[in-house]
Order: structure tokens, then sequence, then C-alpha cells
């Protein structure tokens, strides 16, 4: 019932919402970053430019400066293309293109290079599709994109509000989020709001060039920290008391040592009876997403909802539920935001005896900013995700403010400078501070800079 109950409400409680700087207008049966019409208004082309053929390429690039107190920042659980290392950090460089032929068929591909001080250079196609207006309303499309699942899942690094995604997207979606390898096809509902639309699809998880070593330092991180509870044993005890005591005192205070330094990237102290990475949607998914545009006269936008369920890591099934909503408001007449998401996962899995079992986990996070200057904003979030011990996962929480300056450098190019300072909880065990201060640039047609 408990798991009925949640999807009942999923499907009825609010969805996403678009970037507020750029003033976004998509065509709402449109999916997220799929301009299918030459005259696609993100794309601000000359009313009376009706040419059968067109061609926007874009490029955006993101840097940041800083640091945290948190061990190589693995406490962080920074999710892909997040600052990683503390000095300079190449978040990414994104170089893509737009290609519309007539008003029904467009195409759209995104290719992201990285660098980092200990993995040197890397690139992963982050996405290919194409996109077929149909009559009605109608919209198909196949290939490789994120899945329309709630508001910061399907954003890009340069549309990013804050320098790393939510804790409870990672946590309960991927560390890149859900991108998918299939298809979907959206349309309008008539007669619901202003403008309501349902889109369904499925496909399969894509694989990640750069996890793997990320994972390895990952790892050798958690091996140190089981390693530093010997060196301080060897400090307060001579050789021969340790190896006469070794296994029982080693793992009692391994135990102490790792949940607390251990837990710093996230996860509990033995690591949970289940693998968390086995917990995430993998080969064959289904996944959903309604959202309505209402009217923004008490502050909402955009509401919806969205699911995701499929086959997991452990062959067998996980659900993920989730629900946003989006509004401006203006303060002393100067424009506001704020958006919301809340998330619930069920996981069926196998434990590390062969047994099996289940867990769920759930998270959510508010945000708000305020444009107080034409070329000035400043932003907040507050997240938390519940954890769960059986699958070695930690309660968080985190705050962040930032705040961030626009500089529009060409009619075509804009430059976002953005300074932001964030606590983070590790469950009571300890607390970490990060400051970053990020350079995102973007080249190419559309709002800002941005083309899609």
């Amino acid at each position: 019932m408990k798991r009925v109950a949640l999807a009942a409400l999923a499907l009825v409680v609010p969805a996403a919402a678009q970037h507020e700087h750029c003033d976004h207008d998509h065509d709402p049966v449109t999916p997220a970053h799929a301009p299918v019409s030459p005259h696609h208004p993100d794309l601000k082309l000359p009313s009376h430019d009706d040419a059968w053929f067109h061609f926007h390429p874009f490029l955006s690039a993101a840097v940041a400066f800083g640091g945290s107190t948190s061990e190589k920042n693995y406490g962080l659980i920074q999710g892909g293309h997040a600052p990683i290392d503390d000095g300079f950090n190449l978040q990414g460089i994104e170089v893509g293109a737009l290609m519309e032929l007539g008003p029904y068929l467009s195409m759209m591909g995104v290719y992201n290079t990285f660098w980092d001080k200990y993995d040197g250079w890397d690139g992963e196609l982050e996405e290919l599709y194409a996109t077929v207006s149909l009559p009605a309303g109608v919209s198909v499309r196949a290939g490789q994109f994120f899945v329309p699942f709630g508001h910061e899942n399907q954003t890009h690094l340069h549309d990013r509000e804050f320098v790393e995604p939510p804790i409870s997207v990672i946590r309960l979606l991927g560390e890149e989020g859900l991108i998918t390898q299939g298809g979907d096809i959206g349309f309008i509902i008539p007669g619901i709001g202003e403008k309501t639309v349902f889109r369904f699809g499925y496909g399969q998880t894509r694989p990640h060039s750069h996890g793997m070593t990320r994972e390895q330092r990952r790892e050798f991180y958690e091996e140190a920290l089981e390693h530093a509870g010997e060196d301080h044993d060897d400090h307060d005890e001579d050789h021969d008391d340790h190896d006469d005591h070794g296994d029982e005192d080693h793992d009692d205070h391994d135990h102490d040592d790792h949940d607390h330094g251990g837990h710093s990237h996230g996860f509990a102290g033995n690591g949970g009876i289940f693998d968390m990475e086995d917990a995430y949607l993998d080969d064959g998914y289904f996944f959903a997403r309604l959202e309505s545009d209402v009217a923004g006269d008490y502050g909402f936008n955009l509401i919806g909802a969205s699911i995701a369920a499929g086959q997991n890591g452990f062959e067998r099934t996980t659900w993920v539920v989730g629900a946003d909503a989006f509004g401006t408001f203006t303060v002393a007449d100067r424009p506001a935001w704020w958006r919301t998401e809340a998330f619930y996962r069920y996981v069926d899995a196998i434990d590390n005896n062969g047994n099996p079992g289940s867990f769920d986990e759930c998270g959510i996070y508010a945000a708000t900013g305020i444009r107080f200057h034409p070329s000035w904003t400043c932003a907040a979030r507050l997240e938390w995700a519940s954890g769960d011990r059986a699958a070695g996962a930690e309660r968080r929480w985190r705050a962040s403010t930032a705040v961030t300056h626009l500089s529009n450098l060409a009619p075509n190019a804009d430059l976002h400078t953005r300074l932001q300072y964030s606590y983070d909880d590790l469950g009571g065990y300890g607390n970490e501070h990060s400051v970053w201060l990020q350079f995102v640039l973007n080249i190419g047609t559309g709002c800002d800079g941005h083309v899609h």
C-alpha cells in the first residue's frame, strides 16, 4: 500500500520548471532541449526567416577554483562534472549543435570533454537524438538524451544555477543523473490547465566513460581511510600487542574510524548489506512525466510529476517517483524565482549474502533566487536526503548560497561568474565547508548564449 500510495501521489503533485534568467518559452510538447521548429522562441530568429534548413552550433565551458575541507571532496557527493579537486577544475567543455530540417524534424548533439590533474583528459557524448513533430501536437524523440524527470535531471552543466547538482538527484538517479538510450513520445492533453503535456518513453542507461577513473579514486580513498586506523594503532600500542589483539581490536577501531572518515563520503560505517551502485536503473526501464503550465498570478508557473521504473543492477526492480514545482514573483520590483523537487525511490535488491530484500530512500531540495541588479543574482538552496543504513547511505543535509554575475560579451555570448559557499552536514558524523569560484562561458545562438 505504501508504494501504491506514493506512486499515486507522484502523479498528482507538481513538477518541473525552466531556467528563470533566460525567460524560456518552450513549446510544451517539445522535450527539454529539443526544439522542432525553425521559429523556436529560444533561437530568436527573425519572423521572416522561413528557410528550410537551419544549423546552430554552440559551445559552453565551465571551470571552478576553490576547495573543501572534505578529503578529496568525496564526502560531498558532488556528482558528474562537479569540482572534485582543490584548486583548479575544468568541469567541462560542451560542444554541440542543433540542426533543423523544415518545421517537422530537428537533430541535437552535445559532447562534453573535461580534465582533472589526476585523470587527465576524458570526454563523453551527452546527448544525440532526433525529434519529429507530428500533427495534433505530438512529438516523437529517439536517441540518447536526458530523461524528462523533473527539472534538474534535464539540466546541462552550463545551465545549472549552482556549481553542483542536488544530492537527492545523484543519490536516487545516479552520479550523472538519468540519461537514457531509447525514445519517448509526448502530446498535449486538451482541456487540462493552460498547457498540459504528458511524455512516456522506454530506454536503458547510458554507460559512463569517466565513472571508472573517479570510482577507482574513490576506492583508493576508502582504502586509505581503513588503513588510517592501523596507523593510529601503531602510534598508541606496541607492535607485538597489536599482533596479539589485532583482529578484534582493529575491527573495533576500524569501525569507529571508518564511521567518522567513511561517513565523510556519505556511506554508512560498514557499507550496508546492499550494493548501492546496483540500485540504479540499468537495463530496460519505462519513464513518464506529466507537467502543466499554470497561471503565474500566485507565484506558480509550472507543476508536474515524474516516474521511472525498471530493471536495476540486481536484475530486480527499482522505481523512482518525483514531483517538482517552479514559480516566479517580485520582491521590491525585482524579479525572483523559486523551485523545489522531491524524490522517492524503492529498490528490490539482493544483499551481500545472496538473499532477496529491499530498501527505500527519499530526498528533497528547495531553491530560490532574486535578480537584485540587472547583472547580479543571489540564490540559495537547502537540501536533504534520508539515507538508508541497509544500503550504506547516510542521512545528509546541505545548504548553499551563490552570487552570480552575468556579463553579456556579444549578442550570442555571455559569461557567468559565480561565487558559492556550501555547508554539508554528514549525517551526524561531522560537517564540511566548501567555497568555489566558477566561470561559465556560453557561445551560440539563443538566449544568453543558450541555444536549447
